[in-house]
């Protein structure tokens, strides 16, 4: 079986979870509050670390002996180290993410079966938020994460926002969709930075137009433009997780990275989470064509006075690239219309909604097909009564 811990109440060892609302970890048994950052101390825990439950171990250090020369020390907890991918690369080739781990629930003792690449879930049995110790553990603790800020009870309000204006919608779907289960969840990502330093040639097109005679000509003058550039580029998001589908992802940005705040597992509970399963090399490419279209859109604006702008010949490079392992907050949920589920994610920090939309094909051929029929038909009455007499 594998390690898993749960955040405990220290007066009453009621299950804690994280509050958005007020920021701040409660027990809804007793009602207390701590700070995220008393849980690296309160009941053992620092940080991540699996609480000590011996009654020995504990009872090892009499109360109020602690830097007393001679007395009975509690050992000091190691700090769980923050990640590192240059340091993780060297130890991959022994790790497997394939199946499935075992665990022990803490409060039911109910086996839970969950995906190798979990890293806090809830238990089925008994409903308490398990965090899964080796995946926020040794090594693999995330530089940061920004804690959810957008309460479950706004999202409705968000999804109506995101549907207003949406002039093709069935005309009845304000009043008959229905919000499914909504699902927190913290979701990875790589957070990329680098300098990009080099040269572009660009050729810029000036086009003159003028009338001479009875003939119209067009006369087109192309220049070289040479550009030299240095940039850098920070904290460019991908998310690391194979589950997630790439453009919903790209979709619910931007996040305010100034929010970033340093890893605990007590932002965790309360809520889903699952470490990377898609290494920083893979993502690379992505990356590199992200920065570089933004390298060549700022080149290309940097150039006045000409008709069109094209790249002749970029010779741009990536370097002092690094990158950071982060947890993000999203919402998934589903809404049904029509006996259709249509699948969402919000911004957990800005309430941004992103997903699908059904198309009514009545106001389709209202907006589209009954303007076509009209501009048909004055044509041909054009063609048929001034041009065919």
């Amino acid at each position: 079986m594998s390690d898993m811990f749960l955040h405990k109440c220290p007066n009453c060892n009621g299950t804690l979870e994280f509050n958005i609302e007020s920021g701040m970890v409660t027990c809804s048994f007793c009602g207390s509050k701590f700070d995220v950052e008393s849980l690296k101390t309160e009941n053992g825990i620092n940080n991540g670390v699996k609480p000590e439950t011996d009654n020995a171990q504990n009872a090892a250090q009499p109360s109020g002996t602690e830097g007393i020369p001679g007395a009975p020390q509690k050992p000091k907890e190691k700090a769980p180290k923050e990640f590192s991918w240059k340091e993780y690369k060297k130890h991959l080739k022994n790790e497997s993410l394939e199946g499935t781990k075992s665990y022990l629930c803490q409060t039911c003792g109910a086996e839970v079966v969950l995906d190798a690449i979990t890293a806090s879930s809830q238990c089925p049995y008994c409903g308490n938020f398990l965090i899964l110790t080796e995946n926020v553990t040794a090594g693999l603790k995330p530089n940061g994460i920004i804690p959810f800020k957008i309460l479950p009870d706004g999202l409705p309000a968000a999804v109506r926002k995101f549907y207003s204006g949406k002039k093709l919608l069935p005309f009845h779907f304000f009043d008959d969709n229905k919000l499914g289960k909504i699902r927190g969840i913290y979701v990875p990502f790589w957070l990329y930075s680098c300098s990009m330093k080099g040269g572009m040639t660009l050729k810029g097109n000036k086009v003159n137009s003028y009338v001479s005679g009875q003939y119209r000509y067009t006369e087109t003058s192309s220049y070289s433009l040479e550009r030299d550039a240095e940039m850098s580029f920070d904290r460019i998001p991908v998310d690391a997780s194979l589950k997630m589908p790439n453009d919903l992802m790209d979709s619910i940005e931007p996040f305010d990275y100034s929010q970033l705040t340093e890893f605990n597992s007590g932002y965790l509970t309360g809520f889903v989470s699952d470490r990377f399963d898609s290494d920083p090399d893979e993502n690379l490419p992505r990356v590199s064509e992200r920065i570089n279209n933004s390298v060549v859109s700022l080149m290309k604006n940097s150039v006045t006075d000409y008709s069109s702008v094209e790249v002749s010949d970029n010779r741009m490079a990536m370097a002092d690239s690094s990158v950071k392992y982060v947890m993000l907050p999203v919402y998934l949920f589903d809404c049904k219309y029509a006996g259709i589920e249509y699948h969402y994610a919000a911004n957990g920090q800005t309430g941004k909604v992103v997903g699908e939309l059904p198309v009514s094909k009545g106001k389709k051929w209202l907006y589209f097909g009954i303007p076509f029929l009209i501009v048909s038909a004055l044509v041909f009455l054009f063609l048929r009564f001034f041009i065919g007499g």
